[in-house]
């Protein structure tokens, strides 16, 4: 699976997950898991959107910073 399809899938189940932890929250339920799951997505979202977003400068500053230090 492309990064693309990955995380267009992601979004979808972020958006998915969004509207039934709102309607539990209406309903008055419990949403704990729900939320446990929302919460690893989006850092899984965020995770690729900023490995996407670094150019190869940022990169290889990254990789020389961690033998440096």
């Amino acid at each position: 699976m492309s990064k693309l399809k990955l995380i267009n899938n992601i979004r979808v189940e972020i958006k998915r997950l969004n509207n039934e932890i709102d309607l539990k929250i209406i309903k008055g339920l419990p949403y704990k898991a729900e939320a446990r799951r929302h919460k690893f997505l989006v850092s899984q979202f965020y995770g690729f959107y900023e490995n996407t977003k670094k150019n190869w400068f940022q990169k290889t500053m990254q990789v020389f910073a961690s033998f440096v230090l």
